[in-house]
């Protein structure tokens, strides 16, 4: 199952699960106005948005067009991210380069929402806490976060199928078109990751946690514009790509 949040006059924009080849939506406020609505009532909500998810690819569901540009961060805000601020920008938006700063890094990474998970939960617990997966980008200007950014689709693990654990999905990260060297999913134990952030602080649902899966690229210069992806098995886009510009402050 794919999600995302359309941006609207709301600060948590409206929920919508996606098609499998992003192509396509469905409204599901009835079941739940955002994402946060959903993770909070996980247990009943997300059967009935499964049920949602295979309409749309039946043709029983009525759709509309999806655009990633028109799409927030699946979680506009959060409760907890584990890589830095808890306001996102869009998963198109420039970042705003600070006058005079000359260090600009950019690290790449999966990242997963959870479920509510106590300080005592063991890894086992960890695993069925983790709800959803996407992509996160976090840019650094003179070693002071600038921006956390995420794709515009967040997905159930059962959509990376084995991938999730063997480390053949590639993360693929593009400056200025060319492709930088990847890292590959799996590298990490997510599931040893969110249960240890657990014993740090306890998670509610909707907390995000970096789970270290990452690539960094630095020596960026103003005008770079970034792109980052991760692809299935048949070459198509999973989770929608986060595609940022660095700009002149102010621009």
């Amino acid at each position: 199952m794919k999600l995302a949040t359309l941006k609207d006059s709301t600060r948590d924009g409206k929920l919508v699960v996606v098609s499998r080849d992003l192509t396509r939506c469905s409204e599901v406020g009835h079941i739940a106005r955002t994402l946060q609505a959903a993770l909070d009532d996980w247990e009943h909500a997300a059967p009935r948005l499964a049920r949602v998810a295979e309409g749309v690819e039946t043709g029983s569901e009525p759709t509309m067009r999806f655009h990633e540009h028109a799409a927030a961060s699946p979680l506009p805000r959060a409760f907890f991210w584990s890589g830095g601020p808890g306001g996102f920008n869009d998963p198109r938006q420039p970042v705003p380069a600070i006058p005079g700063a000359s260090d600009f890094i950019l690290t790449s990474q999966v990242a997963v929402i959870t479920n509510d998970l106590s300080a005592q939960s063991d890894k086992a617990l960890a695993k069925t806490a983790i709800l959803l997966v996407l992509l996160a980008s976090d840019i650094s200007l003179d070693g002071v976060a600038a921006a956390s950014t995420f794709s515009p689709v967040a997905v159930t693990p059962d959509e990376l199928g084995a991938g999730w654990t063997t480390g053949d999905l590639p993360l693929q990260v593009r400056r200025n078109g060319t492709i930088l060297d990847g890292g590959d999913i799996g590298a990490r134990d997510a599931a040893e990751i969110v249960a240890t952030a657990a014993r740090v602080r306890p998670l509610v649902a909707g907390s995000m946690v970096a789970t270290g899966l990452c690539r960094t690229a630095s020596a960026l210069q103003t005008g770079d514009t970034v792109r980052i992806e991760m692809n299935d098995r048949s070459g198509h886009s999973i989770f929608g790509a986060i595609e940022q510009s660095l700009e002149t402050h102010g621009k």
